[in-house]
């Protein structure tokens, strides 16, 4: 994500966004709970900003293993909860109406119908009949349509790296990546396509891309080589640099350049089938370094040992992350 998106946003803003998620999503919420979130979401745009972030990374819930729902239904029992921490447990497991609200978002079953896609926590590489690499990201799901005219790829949930090969087929049919936002079309290159809350990000590792917005009035950009960009369907936001050669996820880690810890954590969530959260009041510690993905409680272990923060686990399968 570029620098200058992540300072739209206060961190302690993102924090209090995950908190209010998780009790809304419940679907038993008290009139004036309902209220007082109304209250904060019209207080300041960049709280709407913070709402859709939190509301598109917490899709990925829906993915939790069964034996969450049985775990949680259980610590839901015990007669020490009170009903805050009950609404809590229900937001973060999908129970009392969590799926109903998913499936109205319009996109959990293309997820599941989806061509190729990935669970938490994994990747998959898959070579397109024209010989060009796809790599798909944690809990993403791609479609597949190579016609006559084009080389396609539909991006419906996550994130693809791309390494283009040149088309075998005497008219060289173009290769793009469609998402709700617009269109990607490759000139010969290497790049990754994010599908995010109202948003498609597009980074450039080599040559070249054109961006399309769905809004055809909307002019085109051209992006090269260690650039990257936004684009929402009538816009194109400002074009950023970036010194990867690829994307670290495709090696293994998440690299944090600066980066709030709400930031961290939020991102974090993707490569793991628990939800983070932390306390407005450490959101705004900074995280620099990079983590290999492939034990993510080691990452949460080295931020309590590095960091004036504790780990607690309030019930299965969701770590808050707490002022030491």
């Amino acid at each position: 994500m570029p620098s200058g998106d992540r300072q739209k946003i206060h961190p302690r803003v993102v924090a209090e966004a995950a908190e209010w998620f998780m009790v809304l999503s419940s679907g038993s919420v008290r009139p004036e709970e309902t209220a007082q979130w109304q209250a904060w979401l019209a207080l300041h745009p960049d709280h709407q900003m913070a709402w859709a972030r939190v509301e598109f990374y917490s899709g990925k819930l829906k993915s939790l293993p069964p034996q969450a729902a049985f775990a949680t239904t259980a610590a839901l029992n015990a007669p020490n909860l009170n009903r805050r921490r009950m609404l809590l447990s229900m937001a973060m497991f999908g129970l009392a109406g969590m799926s109903g609200w998913q499936i109205s978002r319009g996109r959990y079953w293309q997820e599941w119908l989806a061509d190729q896609h990935t669970a938490l926590g994994e990747s998959k590489i898959i070579t397109l009949t024209d010989g060009s690499t796809v790599v798909l990201d944690s809990g993403s799901a791609l479609n597949v349509d190579f016609s006559v005219n084009f080389r396609r790829l539909q991006l419906v949930k996550g994130e693809i790296y791309i390494e283009t090969a040149p088309d075998t087929v005497g008219w060289k049919r173009p290769f793009v990546v469609d998402t709700p936002e617009g269109r990607v079309l490759a000139l010969g290159t290497r790049f990754s396509v994010s599908q995010q809350e109202n948003r498609t990000q597009v980074t450039v590792f080599q040559d070249a891309v054109e961006i399309q917005p769905t809004d055809t009035t909307s002019a085109k950009q051209t992006l090269r080589a260690g650039q990257q960009a936004q684009f929402a369907a009538n816009h194109i936001e400002s074009i950023y640099q970036h010194n990867q050669d690829r994307p670290a996820w495709t090696q293994g880690f998440i690299v944090a350049d600066d980066l709030p810890l709400s930031e961290f954590l939020l991102q974090l969530s993707r490569y793991r089938p628990s939800y983070i959260t932390c306390a407005p009041e450490i959101a705004d510690l900074r995280i620099i370094g990079s983590y290999p993905l492939k034990d993510t409680d080691k990452i949460l272990a080295f931020l309590e040992a590095n960091l004036p923060v504790k780990l607690s686990h309030p019930l299965p399968f969701w770590v808050k992350v707490l002022p030491r």
